[in-house]
């Protein structure tokens, strides 16, 4: 069954060993640091390297149970993965005997851990971890069967796969890993996929190609909806940004406004899982990620997460801050017909011209043919009964058109399709085919959730700086745009 968890939601990425490493008091007192943070789930290794370490000598789960009690007693959601090759199997995983003995792994740690744990990771970017998708999904549907014969109402995601934009250098893309596993036959042995959507020193919203949430929202979610798995929720098991040391990092402030503005971005995509942040606090396996310092000082991320973490204390969506709502004009007064021998019939109700804000509002039109003008927002628009235009004056992400009918227009006319270009360049309408450069217009579909997507690039990327939104599946063509 596909998976269906709170958009959002917030959890910690916490390496098992940054907990097994501490006493007890030190763990259970970081444990209730999570649970005053208000961390929904914890996301934790199985290091199959740990529990088998000889081919011949057993299952020793000491020190899981150590550490897995101690998270299931707080009342967290645990999200186990099932990772790490001992020294006796290949890495590459690539043989039948080391993935036969991958599923016995996972059939024990679901034997064992199913009164604590309903959601199991299979693996750990095996996209950057010289596992080839071929041989990774013969690892995922050995373990899908494995787990749910074990424990039958277990949640199975996808190893996370790592952001990297392309094939190259022993790694492969992300996307085209994806698309690899669905031609090896991975649809059906899966709930969720996992994905590791780092964009830092970028917000997640830049609609650069190379962007580690971009790549998400396009080419990993597309991939999805062109296999019938639109259904299916993408986890972000692992998201974060480094804020010391060397290499890229970000400052504590800028770290914090990423967090913020990707709960924001997932709580408004049904298709999004939770989003466990990368990490609790800085170690050496993987410096200045933390939300506190090496010496336990909270950065400023650990005060944004508490906020937003404690504002979700459901399985259901909290409200969204209400938006700008823009009422319609009054209607002017109905003249009173002069009489006469011939009743003349009442005239069609007028439209009105209802302009939004800078900001993200609601624009609400009348019965009749209106034209609602957003002004460079987040904008909801709600047409009312007639026939009404649409128009949208900048490129921006996340509009939605709650009540699109035939005979409505989206007037994108106040867009220049080629930034690149001097000149106002008009959009060229390429149906549901991929954005392939500036100009070009897409209509996509998600039938299993009912919408209908409006898509649009303005510059040589490929990857779209206009969204639009309409609830229904509804069949555009260019005769349904001012372009």
């Amino acid at each position: 069954m596909a998976a269906t968890a709170r958009p959002g939601q917030l959890g910690i990425a916490t390496p098992f060993g940054e907990l097994l490493g501490k006493s007890d008091a030190e763990m259970h007192a970081e444990l209730q640091d999570y649970a005053d943070m208000g961390v929904d789930w914890v996301r934790l290794d199985i290091h199959w390297s740990f529990v088998q370490p000889t081919r011949n000598g057993g299952f020793n789960w000491t020190l899981v149970d150590k550490v897995f009690n101690a998270v299931d007693a707080k009342g967290f959601e645990i999200v186990a993965i099932l990772n790490n090759t001992p020294g006796w199997i290949g890495s590459s995983l690539s043989s039948a005997a080391d993935q036969a003995a991958y599923a016995k792994f996972a059939s024990e740690a679901a034997k064992r851990y199913g009164h604590i744990v309903d959601h199991y990771e299979v693996y750990n970017e095996p996209n950057m971890n010289g596992v080839s998708p071929q041989d990774y999904t013969k690892i995922l549907k050995l373990a899908h069967g494995a787990i749910n014969t074990a424990d039958g109402n277990a949640t199975v995601i996808t190893g996370g796969l790592a952001s990297i934009p392309s094939t190259g250098n022993g790694m492969w893309g992300a996307v085209e890993y994806l698309k690899q596993m669905y031609d090896a036959g991975a649809k059906d042995y899966f709930d969720a996929v996992g994905y590791h959507p780092y964009s830092f020193p970028l917000m997640p919203g830049d609609s650069k190609a190379w962007n580690g949430w971009q790549m998400m929202e396009d080419g990993i979610r597309g991939t999805m909806i062109a296999n019938g798995d639109g259904d299916k929720q993408v986890w972000i098991t692992e998201y974060g940004a480094k804020q010391s040391g060397s290499g890229v990092t970000v400052s504590p402030g800028t770290a914090a406004q990423m967090l913020r503005e990707a709960v924001d971005l997932a709580e408004d995509t049904p298709w999004a899982g939770p989003i466990m942040w990368f990490s609790y606090q800085d170690s050496a396996y993987e410096p200045g990620f933390g939300l506190r310092d090496a010496a336990g000082k909270p950065r400023e991320a650990y005060y944004a997460f508490k906020e937003l973490a404690n504002q979700d204390n459901g399985p259901l969506p909290a409200p969204a801050p209400a938006p700008v709502v823009v009422a319609p004009p009054a209607p002017a007064p109905v003249p009173v017909p002069v009489p006469a021998p011939v009743p003349t019939p009442a005239p069609a109700p007028m439209g009105k011209i209802i302009e939004g804000t800078r900001g993200n509002d609601v624009l609400r039109g009348t019965s009749g043919d209106d034209v609602l003008r957003g002004n460079g927002g987040q904008d909801t628009f709600h047409g009312g009964a007639g026939k009404d235009t649409f128009v949208f004056r900048e490129a921006t992400k996340w509009n939605a058109i709650k009540d699109w009918q035939e005979g409505d227009i989206i007037d994108l006319r106040s867009i220049d399709a080629d930034i690149g270009r001097s000149g106002d360049q008009a959009f060229r309408v390429v149906g549901s085919n991929w954005l392939n450069g500036a100009r070009d217009l897409g209509v996509y579909f998600d039938q299993a959730n009912k919408k209908t997507y409006v898509q649009a690039t303005v510059d040589s990327g490929k990857a779209y700086e206009l969204n639009i939104v309409l609830d229904g599946v509804h069949k555009l063509d260019a005769g349904d745009f001012l372009l």
